[in-house]
């Protein structure tokens, strides 16, 4: 059985960021997949503290409520991860996601466990959906330098407008993804 794992970096547990991560665990619960998720708001969770353990091991030093994530990680065929986009970059809690990535590489910079596949989620008020593309490309980069494979990448924009709802057609694509996380 395939095993997927999904972070929701934004704080709203109810946002549109999760409504579409949700979508694409159904589509991998569809398919079979055992899924976990975790919320990284929560209180518990610190950013990365610099102090390079994770060079020597393919853990990290710090034993918070992240830590438990470096063994569902390795044993996950595939990742959903989702950011909101504050003022340009990913929110606070997505960086720390990223942060703590870091043990997924050797002390050379090689992936530890390569090949895993990756569907990431954005969501930003602004109505243009060009304008803040950076972030997403940041973000991805990260998971490449992990070995990870992007199968694909969804953006919710201007959000805030009055009465905006996910679009059918974009809630489809979630889901059909979450299918290709597991085949």
């Amino acid at each position: 059985m395939s095993k997927i794992i999904a972070f929701f970096t934004s704080p709203r547990k109810n946002g549109y960021t999760a409504k579409l991560i949700n979508r694409v665990l159904d589509g991998a619960k569809s398919a079979g997949a055992e899924v976990s998720a975790y919320y990284l708001n929560d209180d518990g969770i610190r950013g990365c503290q610099g102090c390079f353990y994770c060079r020597g091991h393919k853990t990290c030093a710090t034993k918070d409520k992240f830590h438990p994530f470096y063994e569902e990680i390795k044993e996950a065929d595939g990742i959903v991860a989702g950011f909101p986009i504050y003022f340009g970059e990913v929110g606070g809690q997505g960086k720390i996601l990223l942060d703590r990535l870091y043990p997924m590489l050797d002390v050379n910079f090689a992936p530890r466990y390569p090949g895993k596949k990756v569907v990431t989620v954005y969501a930003q008020a602004n109505p243009d959906p060009s304008l803040f593309t950076g972030a997403a490309d940041k973000t991805h980069d990260y998971f490449k330098l992990c070995g990870f494979d992007l199968i694909n990448s969804f953006l919710i924009y201007g959000d805030v407008a009055e009465g905006y709802t996910i679009p059918d057609e974009l809630l489809a694509q979630a889901f059909e993804a979450g299918k290709q996380l597991v085949g």
